[in-house]
């Protein structure tokens, strides 16, 4: 099922739409689920999990602000900001106790929203995220020329490009150029420039997470891919020290997009999260 095929729900938050995707009965198996998206992406990067947990479980799938359906107002776009939207739209939507899985840069909102936050969620499931990034990295020739070029006149080609380095070759040409442009390429590309700036400039340079990994007490799952820049930056070491909690996984030969590329690793991971990660909480 592709992206398309899901038609997102907008609820109105002081005059800003935010959208978000539904499925699986109202009266499901508890706990239920909150997906988010990672930088200039949408519900679609989640399609193989909507569908896979729609059978049992109540899953509810965001578009962050200035993102696919939601509205994209001239304003700072801060991972604290994204958590007080998501926030609201739990408490809309009576979405009580979700496990909250974010990737990618949704991932990190997703820690921010379970500190922030400490009674709003279940669990906690971040998938390819740069959690803790060091400061060295912060300050690097790669992160200025990423901002540089995001916020330059060829954004489109420098999101485009991105995208696609995060991919990977161990699946055949054909099948990850279908994926990029099916799940990857159309969010990417409708994405406002002040949206997608503001947003990887506030995560990079004037985000801390420190404050929501020592708040954040419930059970937590951290799933990597093979993209080495990711695996190099994403500081689980100094996040584990923080949370005691954290298990980690690995997919299996695939990239960044591992939630579509090798669904059913992921799937059969977060089932058994579900299943058993739930029980270990922070000492």
């Amino acid at each position: 099922m592709i992206s398309h095929e899901f038609k997102p729900v907008l609820l109105n938050r002081d005059g800003i739409r935010l959208g978000h995707v539904e499925v699986g009965p109202a009266a499901a198996q508890d706990p239920p689920l909150l997906l988010i998206n990672g930088w200039t992406g949408d519900h679609g990067i989640f399609s193989p999990q909507l569908v896979h947990f729609a059978q049992k479980r109540r899953t509810v799938a965001v578009n962050l602000r200035g993102h696919g359906s939601s509205d994209a107002p001239d304003q700072e776009y801060t991972v604290a900001g994204f958590a007080d939207d998501i926030a609201w739209q739990c408490d809309h939507l009576e979405l009580f106790k979700p496990v909250v899985i974010g990737h990618s840069m949704g991932g990190r909102i997703a820690l921010e929203l379970c500190g922030r936050y400490p009674d709003l969620a279940a669990g906690l499931v971040m998938i390819d995220t740069i959690v803790m990034p060091s400061p060295i990295l912060r300050k690097s020739r790669q992160v200025k020329a990423l901002l540089d070029g995001v916020g330059g006149s060829d954004y489109l080609a420098i999101l485009k490009a991105n995208a696609w380095e995060l991919g990977c070759d161990f699946d055949d040409a054909a099948r990850r150029k279908t994926i990029y442009e099916t799940y990857v390429l159309p969010p990417c590309s409708k994405i406002a420039q002040h949206v997608a700036y503001s947003v990887i400039r506030n995560a990079i340079l004037d985000y801390d997470p420190l404050p929501a990994a020592k708040a954040c007490r419930v059970p937590m799952a951290y799933i990597a891919a093979d993209v080495p820049l990711v695996n190099m930056a994403r500081g689980l070491d100094r996040l584990k020290e923080i949370c005691p909690q954290l298990v980690t996984a690995k997919t299996m030969l695939a990239g960044h997009f591992n939630t579509i590329e090798v669904a059913d690793q992921v799937n059969a991971m977060l089932d058994r999260f579900l299943d058993v990660g739930l029980r270990r909480r922070r000492g």
